[in-house]
């Protein structure tokens, strides 16, 4: 084996594996947590065989284009369209046959079944189907453009439930996407809906040149801590025609979330003012917990405090210490005054 095949392979697995090194950034957001991503829609011109391949557009470029509309919580984040150019079959008797025997007839789009009971199967109509034109639908997220062309934005928070790694893949890309895991990656702590961050640093890039075959099988890993909000942003822009983008993540257990991210994904309102929303080393945060501190009076000549401390629930589902300072100090009263202090104090007269 020459050295160049052993180096080729080891450039060929690294573009197909992305894996994280050091901590990622995490969130707390003390908002209320709302299931599911928000997706944005910008409008992406027909048969553009450029655009989608630069790593800046594919990371905040989109932006600059018009945007279509937004809708929000979105679990199901797979990308599967098909162009309306499709066919049925169904099986009729062949009537210039003496022996009637069944054949498999392509019924146009639009034409009757052989028989009110027919079973009809899809078949791909490559004929009568203009595959280079713009279509409109609502199949991505239940919006109305076109999937034909467009760019689709996907933000939220993947919260992990398991400290470990997570292995996040493309199944197939067509025609570009990328995904950034992480803030100052994805997007910035508790600023979800602000403009995009520049970082071209992803998790997984599945950014596909034109004409070329798609990517299959792109994977990104990424070591995450339990109880904490990863910002989560996936791209997505189809050029013409079909669209696709299966989406998956492997759990430090070894099972896989596929398509569907119910339970995983989640977004809230946007707070430019939280404070220590960032988490940049999470397996290092020391949290400032909850302290409530009361004060009493009592009758004891000395002021003492009395400190406990326990654990409790979050505002963000994470153990929190709990601490209760309480004060007790000395309560005075003109009468509790020592007998001396209350006498008058006779003061001599100045000489004369």
């Amino acid at each position: 084996m020459s050295r160049h095949y052993i180096f080729s392979t080891v450039l060929a697995f690294l573009a197909l594996v992305n894996v994280t090194s050091g901590s990622t950034e995490a969130c707390l957001p003390s908002g209320e947590k709302k299931s599911g991503m928000n997706i944005n829609f910008y409008q992406y011109t027909l048969k553009d065989s450029s655009t989608y391949s630069n790593p800046e557009y594919m990371a905040h470029g989109y932006a600059d284009k018009e945007k279509l509309g937004s809708v929000s919580g979105q679990t199901k984040i797979s990308i599967d369209y098909n162009i309306p150019c499709s066919s049925e079959t169904c099986d009729c008797d062949d009537e210039s046959s003496d022996d009637n025997s069944s054949e498999i007839v392509l019924m146009k789009r639009g034409n009757k079944p052989c028989s009110d009971t027919a079973a009809l199967a899809k078949k791909r109509d490559d004929v009568d189907c203009d595959q280079g034109a713009a279509y409109w639908s609502s199949d991505l997220f239940g919006f109305y453009t076109t999937p034909t062309n467009v760019t689709v934005e996907m933000t939220g928070y993947f919260l992990a439930p398991k400290t470990g790694s997570y292995t996040f893949g493309f199944g197939t890309v067509d025609d570009s996407a990328i995904l950034s895991i992480g803030g100052n990656v994805a997007f910035d702590c508790c600023k979800q809906e602000q403009p995009p961050v520049t970082s071209t640093d992803f998790t997984i890039n599945g950014i596909k040149p034109w004409n070329a075959d798609a990517p299959t099988n792109i994977e990104g890993s990424v070591y995450m801590y339990a109880g904490y909000y990863y910002p989560m942003k996936v791209v997505f822009s189809n050029a013409v025609s079909w669209g696709t983008l299966p989406i998956s993540v492997t759990l430090p257990d070894g099972s896989t979330v596929s398509d569907d991210f119910d339970g995983y994904v989640y977004s809230f309102e946007d707070d430019l003012s939280q404070a220590n929303c960032a988490v940049p080393d999470p397996p290092n945060y020391t949290t400032t917990g909850i302290i409530t501190t009361t004060t009493e009076p009592w009758t004891s000549a000395y002021t003492t405090t009395d400190t406990q401390t326990s654990t409790v629930t979050g505002p963000n589902g994470l153990p929190t210490d709990e601490t209760i300072i309480e004060v007790k100090h000395q309560q005075v009263s003109a009468l509790q005054l020592p007998h001396r202090l209350m006498q008058p104090v006779l003061l001599p007269h100045p000489l004369t």
